[in-house]
């Protein structure tokens, strides 16, 4: 008996499912990263009050008088809780 040269679908088929099954896990954990890092954008501070409105008010132009001018605007007193206690 001479051996069968006919190829097999069996490796093809299990190389397919495993190749799916790295894929599907991969998107897993990709989206539970997004999700993660989400929920830590959520906590951002805003800002309310008077640097509110400061902030809407900053200058869209990019010469350097007017980031001076807008850092000058900016209420830059960010530890004072820190130094409240």
């Amino acid at each position: 008996m001479q051996p069968s040269n006919e190829n097999s679908v069996g490796p093809v088929v299990g190389v397919i499912i495993i190749l799916a099954v790295i894929v599907l896990g991969g998107l897993y954990f990709w989206g539970t990263r997004d999700n993660a890092t989400d929920g830590v954008n959520q906590n951002v501070a805003t800002p309310s009050g008077d640097s509110a409105s400061a902030i809407e008010t900053q200058s869209s132009s990019d010469d350097t008088s007017s980031i001076q001018t807008d850092l000058d605007n900016t209420n830059t007193n960010l530890d004072t809780e820190l130094n409240a206690s």
